[in-house]
C-alpha cells in the first residue's frame, strides 16, 4: 500500500483547528492507509494567494482539496473556512469527507 500525502493548511491568525485535526486523525485511522501529513502555516494574504488557500483549515490529499477536488474556487482568504457537513455548516471538514479523499487518492495510486 502506497503512502498518501496529506497537506493540512492553516492560518497563523487562527491556528490549527482542534476538530479538524481530530477528524483528520479519525479519517486516517478509519482508512488504514499510510499517510504523510505536511502542516503548512499561511502567514498572510500574499501567501494565501500563492498557495490558493481557501481558509483555515484546508486539507488537501495528493494536492486536491477534500471538498472541491481539483476544481477549487478562485477566492482565497486567511480567515476561517466553513464546510457543509451532515450536521450543518462547520468550521472543519467532516471525517467522512477526509476519509473519502484519502481512499480515492489511494485507489488512483494502485
Amino acid at each position: 500500500m502506497k503512502e498518501v500525502e496529506v497537506e493540512y493548511l492553516y492560518s497563523s491568525k487562527t491556528g490549527k483547528a482542534g476538530p479538524a485535526s481530530e477528524n483528520l486523525d479519525l479519517a486516517i485511522e478509519a482508512t488504514g492507509i499510510p499517510v504523510n501529513i505536511i502542516y503548512t502555516e499561511i502567514a498572510d494574504i500574499e501567501e494565501a494567494i500563492q498557495k490558493s488557500f481557501l481558509g483555515t483549515p484546508s486539507i488537501r490529499v495528493e494536492g486536491k482539496d477534500v471538498e472541491y477536488g481539483d476544481r477549487p474556487p478562485e477566492e482565497v482568504q486567511t480567515g476561517t473556512r466553513f464546510y457543509n457537513t451532515p450536521e450543518g455548516w462547520k468550521p472543519y471538514p467532516h471525517t467522512k469527507l477526509i476519509a473519502n479523499a484519502i481512499l480515492e487518492a489511494q485507489n488512483l495510486k494502485d
